[in-house]
């Protein structure tokens, strides 16, 4: 019984029902028909379990009975078939444990690993209104749920009914009398399972609900461990948060716990009152030569086969529908609209980038970008700048085609991307961001991301040409120096010397770089202006920057303000024309001072 609340305390709060539950478990068999074949042998091996479970208490009769009859025999013959039922009962258990184990691990590695597959290929867009905390959940304690259930859980279920079926047949066909006694507490553990279980789901409920509190404040204030560090107040703030989101938690479970402490014993009470009226009335059945000893031992014994069943199955239901809400979820996560992989392959590739009259907006009705047209020549370097919230970054996105425009289109050498699958488009596209992703491994793995091929010998005169040497020689081990999650034993510039290693690697004809040196020290901000004029040589650049002093270097600037562009020109020109630009760049200046 543990085992069901478990999963029910660890599967997140449920949502309305998208698919009836006929669709689910016709979704659900999909998953795990390729292991059809398998699941049949462990429902035949648990059925030959229940049934050797059920000559068991028979054959303890008979060895009774024989004893009473002094037939040394049929006690033997008894005997022996008792201890063959034994090594049958084991060997039946032992093999149905481990193929249930063996086949539930690979059912949920297989819906992980579809699951992950189907993560990769997902439109960006999924990721903006999902937290990571939740997909994470999703791939994790909800395959676990539903992978445990499928193999075992329904297995159970069908061995427990034959199990009950047969204990019924036996029963009646040892003793009419007693087995009318044992059927008439039936409705009472009924009535008593369900009235519990009502209140355990809400219970549950609640428990669920407080359980991802915790792991979203958790994940929150990871997140945000330096600022917390930095504010003591801030620190102090969060310290009590926590604690009230926790103490909630413990209350929920606490209640939880309540209501499971009292669904135990009150079952164990009425299955114990069950058993006290069987022996006196069976007792006394024996005394007045109705039944034999061995009739009454082996009917006890059928009761616990008749008890353990229907409440197994009691309990079944809310696992159940745990189980439900957690395939609810997966399957919903599976039908997420994946980016479009259809479209050409382009080659030969210019360089020509045009917006046209584009409009699009993260939000419905909420454009973040309006009417933009904007041309860039193959070869052109174009500085986008302008205060935050302008819509650059989004620019960049719709270049990539992580999203694709509301009204208008982009068009790459006069082909609109929307035309161009984009795995052939991002080929000739080279990105630097402001914070660079980098992966666990070595620097030369992360730098060879943009070239999975290439050799230890190309990667050093990538950064050679770039003219960072000194970089390498910076880091405990060179090019092999091990990175962690994240980067986070590197400096920001250092991470950001490997994103530029990366893209001059790559040698895309298309190069974006979003805010690239916003976030290092001038000294850093020096050897990555010098590397960039390396890189950005022959290529068309789209510069993406706060920092007015990284597009001095542009062919061209572009001004936008509230998602228009609103000037464009030299940073000679944007400056005698005294508008936004010029603000924006007195501004920087004066702070600079």
């Amino acid at each position: 019984m543990g085992w069901h609340l478990r999963r029910y305390l660890e599967t997140e709060e449920g949502k309305v029902r998208k698919y009836s539950e006929w669709e689910l478990i016709s979704k659900i068999y999909s998953l795990i028909s390729p292991y059809k074949y398998q699941l049949l042998l462990i429902l035949l091996l648990s059925l030959t379990r229940v049934g050797v479970g059920l000559m068991l208490p028979y054959l303890t009769k008979l060895i009774i009975d024989s004893i009473e009859l002094r037939n040394m025999t049929l006690l033997t013959l008894s005997i022996i078939f008792f201890l063959l039922t034994v090594i049958l009962n084991w060997g039946a258990r032992a093999s149905n444990t481990y193929l249930t184990s063996k086949v539930g691990r690979r059912v949920i590695c297989e819906i992980r690993d579809r699951m992950y597959n189907h993560l990769l290929k997902l439109r960006l867009s999924y990721f903006s209104r999902e937290k990571a905390g939740t997909i994470v959940s999703r791939i994790t304690n909800d395959v676990d749920a539903l992978g445990d259930v499928v193999t075992s859980g329904v297995i159970d279920v069908i061995s427990d009914v034959v199990s009950l079926l047969g204990a019924v047949f036996i029963m009646v066909k040892l003793s009419v009398d007693l087995s009318l006694v044992v059927f008439a507490l039936v409705p009472l553990i009924l009535l008593t399972s369900y009235y519990f279980a009502v209140r355990a789901r809400k219970a549950y409920r609640e428990t669920r609900k407080k359980i991802a509190s915790v792991t979203s404040k958790i994940e929150e204030d990871i997140a945000g461990a330096a600022i917390i560090r930095t504010f003591a107040h801030r620190k102090r703030r969060n310290i009590k948060e926590f604690e009230k989101i926790n103490r909630e938690n413990l209350q929920a479970n606490l209640e939880a716990t309540k209501v499971v402490g009292f669904i135990n014993p009150i079952l164990n009470a009425i299955r114990a009152l069950g058993y006290a009226i069987i022996l006196w009335y069976g007792g006394m059945l024996v005394v007045n030569d109705q039944i034999t000893l061995g009739t009454l031992v082996a009917f006890y014994g059928y009761m616990d086969r008749f008890f353990s069943p229907i409440l197994m199955l009691t309990m079944f239901y809310g696992t159940l529908q745990s189980a439900f809400a957690a395939a609810e979820r997966i399957f919903e996560f599976l039908e997420e609209e994946e980016e479009p992989q259809e479209g050409v392959e382009i080659k030969d590739v210019k360089g020509e980038i045009v917006y046209q009259n584009v409009t699009f907006g993260y939000e419905p009705n909420q454009p973040v970008v309006k009417d933009i047209n904007i041309k860039i020549k193959p070869g052109e370097i174009v500085a986008i700048v302008g205060p935050t919230g302008a819509g650059k970054t989004t620019l960049m996105n719709l270049l990539l085609r992580f999203y694709d425009p509301w009204k208008g289109k982009v068009l790459l050498d006069g082909i609109d991307l929307r035309r161009i699958k984009p795995s052939s488009l991002r080929k000739y596209i080279g990105l630097v961001l402001q914070e660079p992703i980098l992966f666990s491994g070595t620097v030369l793995d992360n730098i060879r991301v943009a070239k999975p091929d290439a050799d230890e010998k190309q990667v050093k005169e990538i950064i050679e040409k770039l003219g960072l040497k000194d970089f390498l020689e910076s880091l405990p081990e060179g090019i092999h120096t091990r990175v962690i999650e994240g980067g986070k034993n590197l400096s920001v510039g250092q991470r950001q010397l490997i994103s530029f290693s990366r893209a001059m690697l790559r040698d895309s004809k298309i190069l974006v770089m979003d805010e690239a040196t916003s976030s290092v020290d001038p000294f850093t901000e020096a050897k990555l202006q010098t590397a960039l004029r390396k890189l950005i040589a022959g290529k068309t650049c789209i510069i993406i920057a706060h920092r007015l002093s990284t597009v001095k270097i542009a062919d061209r600037i572009i001004v936008l303000d509230e998602g228009r562009v609103v000037e464009e020109g030299t940073h000679e020109e944007l400056l005698k024309k005294g508008g936004l630009y010029a603000k924006l760049y007195r501004i920087q200046f004066a702070v600079a001072q």
